[in-house]
Parts: structure tokens; sequence; C-alpha cells
């Protein structure tokens, strides 16, 4: 499809939106959510996911229902962790840089000895895993019952995992740009402001996956550009976001 003086509009599927937006934590939760949405898994108030048809639509959400194990069962954070250095998370993002829809993180052109770089600010990053600790811990505590040592195991491999997921290893030949963490194209930008302003995307973009969700609040659009909140369900968020 041709936009405006012949130029051809910018596609982009869900799942390349929400990279966008928020990388793969939010491709992740946009995923994990569409499949709420559509009465595939369930999502209880502490944030424990349960899945109700095992029957990933593609790639993302069979490494997320993978996640949960053969139980399919287990905290949202697991298929969120697990998803960030899966193979389909470096093609999304790989497809996107060649495009020039997404910068930072990485200059090619420079070699090093490898290693890892953040993919989101060293601030994030390092408070992250943290959080993602303590809410393990409690979690464990309340919904398994599980005691103080194993709590704080639990925990540990929660921080770990988040640790992981929130950094990007870097080949040999590759050194971080001078932007430590990968974001969106200026260009982009507008896109992903107007979507969480709840306008239409500007000219230029095309989204043949967007439609209304079955709340019928919002768009799926809207959903991976904005997360959760575009939602407007308190208790979601907080099972998602945990308590702020």
């Amino acid at each position: 499809m041709r936009g405006e003086q012949g130029v051809q509009d910018e596609e982009l599927s869900i799942h390349e939106l929400a990279y966008l937006a928020g990388g793969p934590w939010r491709v992740a939760e946009t995923a994990l959510l569409r499949m709420l949405l559509t009465a595939r898994v369930e999502i209880d108030r502490h944030g424990m996911v349960r899945v109700v048809r095992p029957r990933p639509r593609d790639e993302v959400e069979a490494v997320l229902l993978a996640a949960l194990g053969p139980s399919g069962t287990g905290w949202l954070g697991a298929p969120r962790a697990a998803f960030g250095p899966s193979a389909p998370a470096r093609e999304l993002e790989a497809g996107l840089r060649r495009r020039g829809l997404l910068v930072g993180g990485l200059s090619p052109s420079t070699p090093s000895a490898g290693g890892r770089v953040l993919r989101l600010p060293a601030a994030v990053v390092g408070v992250l895993p943290i959080v993602v600790a303590a809410a393990t811990a409690r979690l464990s505590v309340a919904v398994l019952g599980a005691d103080r040592t194993l709590a704080v195991l639990l925990a540990a491999l929660a921080a770990l995992s988040a640790a992981v997921a929130l950094t990007r290893r870097v080949p040999a030949g590759a050194e971080p740009a001078a932007e430590p963490w990968t974001r969106a194209a200026d260009h982009v930008v507008p896109l992903l402001t107007a979507l969480r302003s709840g306008e239409p995307a500007p000219p230029g973009w095309r989204l043949p996956e967007d439609g209304p969700t079955p709340t019928g609040r919002t768009t799926w659009a809207v959903l991976a550009a904005a997360g959760v909140e575009a939602l407007g369900r308190t208790r979601l968020t907080t099972a998602v976001r945990g308590r702020t």
C-alpha cells in the first residue's frame, strides 16, 4: 500500500510495534495479554498464569507457553524472562534494525572482543532485578507457601533471569554504540506517541493486524504501544506490573 506522494507505507506487525515501544518485555507482555483477552490463558491478581488452550499461534507465543512448563502454570515473570534471549526476540530485533526502525546498542562497524550490553538505561537495569526478586519472594511465600530458604533461592533465580533478559550478548567484532541501550528510531516516535494518546497512526504507517480488543476499550496497536494500562483494569495492571 502506498501513502501520500507514492511513498511506500511502513508495515508493522503487533509484535514489531511492541518491540519498538518497550523491547522484548513489551512483546511478551502484549502477547500474554492477547492470549488472556482471547481466553487462552488466565492471569490471577498475584500474576500467576494458567494456560487454558495450549496452542500457540506463532513463535512468540510458543516461547511463552514453553516457559510455563508441562503444568501450564507459573508466575508471568517466567515467560517474560524467557522471551528476552529467545530466537524470535533476536529475529524481531534484527529485522527492525535492518529496516532502520531500531537504533542504539551496537555499532557493527567497530570491532571488539564481545560481551554483554544493556537493553535499557543502567538505572532501570540496576533496579528492576531487585524489584523482581522482592516480588518473587513475596509470591513464593503467599502463593506457594515456600519457606524462607526456598523463597530466597527463587528470588535469586528470578533476579538472575531478569538481569539476563535486560542485557544482550555482543559477538566478537561488534561494540556498544554511543547509546548503550536500544530504542526506536526518531521517525518512529510520532507513531508511538499518537497510539499512546489514543490517536490514529500518522500517515506513512500501516498496521494490518490492528483492530479492537475483545474488551472494546482499546485496540491491539494501542495495547502494544502503551502496555497493560491501556486496558483500564487496575487489578490486571497490578498483577502484570506489581504494586507501585
